[in-house]
């Protein structure tokens, strides 16, 4: 009875150290809250511009996962070209400004309307 129990033991420690080992190794490669920004435009700068009218922008804030174009006159940018560009995911329009959600194209579309 002793040495059924003591193999029990043994067996349920090394299950219970390789399920550790398992987890330990899974969070090594997790990393949280990593925000990624791409380098690379799935659709053409100058469509957006075209969209937004090259004139009417003032100024260009960016957020982590959208870009907010402030406008002289937001009547005249184009919502449904710019929504229909590929990489857009969302619009919102306000009376002097359209934030664009963009993900993780926010940060080089923000620099090429910018012109840096």
């Amino acid at each position: 009875m002793f040495k059924k129990n003591k193999f029990k033991m043994i067996f349920y420690t090394i299950i219970t150290f390789g399920l550790i080992w398992i987890k330990w190794k899974k969070q090594l490669k997790h990393t949280k809250n990593t925000i990624y920004q791409s380098d690379n435009l799935p659709f053409d700068i100058n469509l957006l511009k075209v969209a937004l009218g090259e004139d009417n922008i003032e100024k260009i804030e960016t957020k982590p996962s959208r870009i907010t174009v402030f406008l002289k006159n937001a009547k005249i940018a184009d919502l449904d070209k710019i929504r229909q560009l590929k990489g857009v995911t969302g619009i919102f329009a306000k009376s002097d400004s359209v934030s664009i959600i963009l993900g993780e194209f926010s940060a080089i579309t923000a620099r090429l309307l910018e012109g840096k």
